[in-house]
């Protein structure tokens, strides 16, 4: 059966997590997660234009996130409306599949990337400060956003 064969959305959420975030939690009281990495690079790294260019760093990878939990959300959707429509082809399913899997390793490779960039644009001393807080910052940034995303559900 066609459908067994492909994904649906819990191991897009799963594998988000894993990919991003780790075990960490993040503890804090702020609203936002990625606020607490903000204020750790304004106070870790001394170099101002260093810090900036972090800072623009930790802004993408929130942007990415968010595209990320759009993507789950819209890909639920999407099964949703096929798994419920009978006439649905192995075609459509396939096109969403691949569609979907093609999404989201841009979306991988670009939150890589931005990570890697935080990690070359900061010292050794730096990144070990920022490397934890990164971590839990992203992981309860995703579990906040794949929540919302799944929250949709009906």
């Amino acid at each position: 059966m066609l459908v067994s064969q492909n994904f649906n959305t819990a191991p897009l959420a799963v594998a988000l997590l894993v990919l991003l975030s780790g075990c960490s939690m993040f503890g804090g009281d702020s609203p936002d997660p990625m606020e607490n990495l903000r204020d750790q690079v304004q106070t870790v790294v001394t170099d101002p234009k260093r810090a900036e260019t972090i800072l623009a760093l930790v802004d993408r990878m929130d942007q990415l996130l968010i595209e990320s939990a759009n993507l789950l959300a819209k890909t639920s959707q999407a099964e949703r409306t096929l798994f419920i429509d009978y006439d649905s082809t192995a075609q459509e399913f396939e096109a969403l599949f691949s569609e979907t899997r093609r999404d989201r390793q841009r979306l991988q490779e670009s939150i890589l990337d931005v990570h890697l960039g935080i990690k070359a644009q900061a010292t050794p001393d730096e990144w070990q400060v920022l490397r934890p807080v990164q971590a839990s910052a992203v992981s309860a940034k995703v579990e906040s956003l794949v929540l919302a995303a799944l929250g949709q559900r009906s």
